[in-house]
């Protein structure tokens, strides 16, 4: 099953039910590898492909997420 990314924020008990909140959630995975790396990818590709764009367009943007963003690209590809 995909998921919006209200719906995976939510699944993931994010403070905030959005994109950002996603984002604050992997980003603190990613600095502490909390679960492994690899558990970021995993859960980015339950997104539906739409919000997949979406997240990458947000990571991409904002200066505090690029390492994650590009964590994500060289791990889909």
């Amino acid at each position: 099953m995909a998921y919006t990314i209200k719906g995976l924020a939510k699944a993931n008990e994010c403070k905030n039910l959005d994109a950002y909140g996603l984002a604050d959630v992997w980003s603190d995975w990613f600095v502490c590898n909390c679960g492994g790396r690899k558990t970021i990818i995993e859960d980015f590709k339950r997104l539906r492909k739409a919000d997949r764009k979406e997240m990458l367009g947000i990571l991409r943007s904002e200066p505090f997420y690029v390492e994650l963003y590009y964590h994500i690209v060289d791990n889909i590809i």
